[in-house]
Order: C-alpha cells, then sequence, then structure tokens
C-alpha cells in the first residue's frame, strides 16, 4: 500500500467500526479488482433484497453481509466484541473509495 491514508467520503477518524473497515479491506480484500468487484456485486445483491446474506472467509476477518448492515469478525482477536456492525451505506462508499484507489494505483503503476 502506498504512503497515504486510505480514507473516504464520510470517514470518521475516531470511529472504530471504521478503522475496522480499514483494516478488513487491507488484510482481507487486498489490492485485489476482482475481488473487490465481488464483494461490490453482493453489497448491492444484498441491499436489492437479492440475497438475503453473505458471508466471506478471509485471512484475519470474517464478513457477514445482510440488507442493512454488514459485520465485520476479527478472527483472531481475544476480545470479547469481535464483531463489529456497520451500517451497509457506510461499508458501499468504503468499498467504492477503495475499488478506486485501486484503479487509480493500477493506472500510475502503468506510466
Amino acid at each position: 500500500m502506498n504512503k497515504s491514508v486510505f480514507t473516504w467520503p464520510g470517514y470518521e477518524q475516531d470511529d472504530l467500526a471504521h478503522h475496522r473497515i480499514i483494516a478488513y479491506l487491507t488484510m482481507d480484500i487486498q489490492k485485489s479488482p476482482a475481488w473487490t468487484a465481488e464483494l461490490l456485486q453482493n453489497i448491492h445483491a444484498a441491499m436489492s433484497g437479492t440475497l438475503p446474506f453473505w458471508e466471506r472467509p478471509g485471512n484475519a476477518y470474517c464478513l457477514y453481509i445482510y440488507p442493512d448492515h454488514v459485520e465485520i469478525e476479527d478472527d483472531y482477536s481475544d476480545a470479547t466484541e469481535q464483531k463489529v456492525r456497520i451500517p451497509i451505506e457506510t461499508f458501499l462508499a468504503a468499498v467504492i473509495a477503495w475499488q478506486q484507489m485501486i484503479a487509480a494505483e493500477c493506472k500510475s503503476n502503468k506510466k
């Protein structure tokens, strides 16, 4: 990842859920355009009601997508509160920004 800090419209530095989103995208989605596209497809399917639920186990987290929220569970934490519940609109905005960041980095690397 480059030296810049990843954020998105609506990002709040003091929101622990926003930190979990960044950690999830960084560790489990990484800079994979295919994984990001799959994630967006399933978010939209859940939001539309086409998909009632979707789960994606990853390297460090497990993601659960529901029509109105997502939950990101830390697979390796000893803390009692491992799942973080996030409004789906917030998560969607972050994933769209992640996709844009990946695309911009790919484009600049081709120069």
